[in-house]
Parts: C-alpha cells; sequence; structure tokens
C-alpha cells in the first residue's frame, strides 16, 4: 500500500500526464501527501481503475484479487459500490486471462461468477441488466439508454462490460463501439474503452490488437518494457 500511495502522489505531482480526472480521486490523493483528512467518497470510475493490474497479478486466486482490489481502492475512496466494481473488475481480469468461459454461450456464467463477489444491491442490479441486455441482443444505444455511459462507477463498468460481451473475440470492434459509446450528450468513453480494451485484451491476448494500432501508439516501448517487468514478477 504505501508504495502504491507514493507511485499516486508521483504521479500527481507529474500533471502534464493526467487530464479530466475525478476532482474527489485528485483531492483524495493530495490530502494523502498534505496528511490532512477528507472524506473519501467519490462515487467515480477512477477509484476503482487500480484493479485492472491486481486483477492481472492475481488471475489464479479470484478471492485475493477482490480483496487486493477492495484494499487498494480504499486509499482513495470508501464507497461501497465503488469498491464494488474494484472487486469485479479485478475478478473479470483474472477469469478472462485463464479463459475460464467461452464467452460468446457462457456469458450468462460469467456474469453471475462476477455477482458473487460484490455485495450491494445496486451493483448486482446493474450486473442483471447487463445480462438481460444481452439475452435480448440489445443495440449499442439502447444499453447507454439502460445503462448509462458516465463517469458513476457502475456505468462505466457496466457499459464496458456489455459492449465487451457483444463481440468478446473480437477486440477491434469492442475499443471502437466503446470509444465511441457517448450517445446523444457524451459520456465517460475513455474510460469504457479503457476497461473493455482491457477486457478484451485479457480475453483475446495481444496479438489480437491490431498492429497498425501498435504502430501508432503514444510510448508503445515503454508500455512493452513495463509489461515486461510486470510479467517476471506476476506469480506463474
Amino acid at each position: 500500500t504505501k508504495y502504491i500511495i507514493e507511485k499516486y502522489i508521483q504521479w500527481l505531482e507529474k500533471g502534464e500526464i493526467h487530464t479530466y480526472i475525478d476532482p474527489t480521486f485528485l483531492l483524495a490523493i493530495e490530502s494523502i501527501k498534505e496528511g490532512t483528512e477528507t472524506p473519501l467518497t467519490g462515487s467515480t470510475i477512477d477509484h476503482s481503475l487500480v484493479a485492472i493490474p491486481v486483477g492481472m497479478y492475481y488471475y489464479k486466486d479470484p478471492y485475493q484479487a477482490s480483496e487486493v482490489a477492495r484494499a487498494l481502492t480504499m486509499i482513495t475512496s470508501r464507497n461501497e459500490i465503488v469498491l464494488d466494481v474494484s472487486s469485479a473488475l479485478a475478478v473479470a481480469i483474472g477469469e478472462l486471462i485463464q479463459s475460464r468461459f467461452y464467452l460468446e454461450d457462457e456469458y450468462e456464467y460469467f456474469i453471475k461468477l462476477l455477482e458473487k463477489f460484490v455485495h450491494k444491491s445496486e451493483t448486482k442490479k446493474y450486473l442483471h441488466k447487463v445480462l438481460d441486455l444481452l439475452k435480448k441482443e440489445a443495440d449499442y444505444e439502447t444499453a447507454i439508454n439502460e445503462l448509462g455511459n458516465g463517469s458513476y462507477c457502475l456505468e462505466s463498468f457496466s457499459q464496458a462490460l456489455f459492449i465487451f460481451l457483444k463481440t468478446p473475440s473480437d477486440v477491434e470492434t469492442t475499443i471502437i463501439k466503446a470509444a465511441n459509446s457517448y450517445g446523444y450528450y457524451g459520456g465517460d468513453t475513455d474510460s469504457i474503452a479503457l476497461i473493455a480494451g482491457a477486457f478484451a485484451g485479457a480475453y483475446n491476448g495481444e496479438e489480437q490488437i491490431p498492429e497498425r494500432w501498435k504502430n501508432q501508439l503514444m510510448d508503445y516501448n515503454y508500455i512493452v518494457e513495463l509489461a515486461k517487468k510486470f510479467l517476471e514478477v506476476i506469480p506463474i
């Protein structure tokens, strides 16, 4: 936890590398840096994104992934819905890495597994909504209207989950649809695309990412080297 806090503070001090971040997330880190008290009540998806590498690290142990994701999220938010989303996000990443499900046919089992790792009725309600939309073969616009596409953690997470499960084996379509999930009024499409892309990458592997995307990716070599270092410490 101390290491994560140090990294958060370093990130905060490099203002040029973060934009459009939830103010409550920044305030939480600022309060840690200054040693002051602030209510950790933020409800946006920013607080839960730390769960993605947690799910990668503990991919063989969903219970550990869930607990660690919750613990690290509590550095910036104690909101129970946010903690639920972090738990579900970490577990989802781990299960997808292992290819435990053939999602074209078994998406219902996957969603029901995630439900076992959340506590709040509102979180479960959103998971049920995703399942219902998939069963009805709802289009993307309907999903935006039903789930929302804002920065509220349940909206971003559930929207990303729906988009991914709509075309689980198609990385390109998943990310493009997520990045364009702005509806009529805009939305937190960068977070939605980040999460949907993480799901698609975990499920399909790096080789399914279009080469033209890799060639144009900012800081591509740095990302590859960072991934190699991460792989070295993951218990395989």
